[in-house]
């Protein structure tokens, strides 16, 4: 018998460079996982920018997973890339959690920031 537990994808408001950025859209808002099974969440994104995903699990502090500032993830622990699979385009990141379990169970956040170039600020100086 499957145990049917709940995962979260939420859409915390970040701020960089001290201007507001709009918070990243990230849907499903709740996801239902089986354990043996795979569970995906998509995150929205803007072209350009750097996208993280964290998660936090029932009394700990959220935790970075990854980052992508390209094509290729970077792990925080190397053995997460064994649970975990992410998957960019320029629209959006795709989490993918691989065989989930119960301990799999909590809040995952996206967050991202948008980049440009220098060039207009190094000019003016």
């Amino acid at each position: 018998i499957s145990v049917v537990h709940h995962l979260h994808a939420v859409s915390p408001c970040f701020l960089a460079g001290g201007n507001a950025q709009a918070a990243p859209v990230q849907s499903p808002a709740e996801r239902r996982l089986v354990e043996g099974s795979s569970v995906t969440m998509t995150c929205q994104l803007s072209s350009g920018t750097v996208v993280h995903w964290y998660r936090q699990l029932p009394g700990e502090p959220p935790k970075r997973i990854l980052y992508m500032s390209g094509y290729s993830p970077t792990f925080d622990d190397s053995n997460d890339r064994q649970k975990f699979q992410v998957q960019r385009n320029p629209s959006n990141s795709v989490l993918t959690i691989k065989k989930s379990t119960r301990r799999d169970t909590g809040t995952y956040y996206c967050a991202y920031w948008y980049y440009q170039g220098f060039t207009e600020l190094d000019g003016q100086r």
